[in-house]
């Protein structure tokens, strides 16, 4: 059986290699249609030899995505199990926001403190 490499990160475009089989079609399984609680159905390391799989069977990315993955906002009911969207490849990214970027550098411990903080409880 395969081991594919390690791969770090969250798989988009931008850091899957084409050229490679692991990493190739790994993008494109995130955020399956209907697929609700996470924004992968499998660990990446499975997906990789899923990707490998499909470039064995002789699939090639060769045209451009018409659709572009857009990850969880955050302002979703429950942001742990929001699995992001498709969206059209013409649709403008949302601007920016600051405070969100902060956030997303805080560990779920900061954030409950700072939730704390912000609601005045005295824990």
């Amino acid at each position: 059986m395969d081991t594919p490499p390690k791969f770090k990160g969250f798989p988009t475009r931008e850091n899957c290699d084409p050229n490679n089989p692991y990493q190739a079609f790994l993008w494109m399984l995130v955020a399956f249609p209907y697929q609700t609680g996470a924004q992968l159905v499998m660990p990446v390391d499975y997906l990789q030899l899923i990707s490998k799989r499909l470039w064995d069977c002789g699939a090639r990315p060769t045209a451009e995505p018409t659709v572009k993955y857009r990850p969880p906002t955050g302002s979703e009911p429950n942001w742990m199990t929001a699995p992001g969207r498709w969206v059209d490849v013409n649709v403008p990214d949302p601007q920016p926001n600051p405070v969100r970027q902060a956030l997303k550098g805080l560990t779920m411990q900061q954030r409950a403190e700072l939730l704390a903080e912000l609601q005045g409880d005295d824990a």
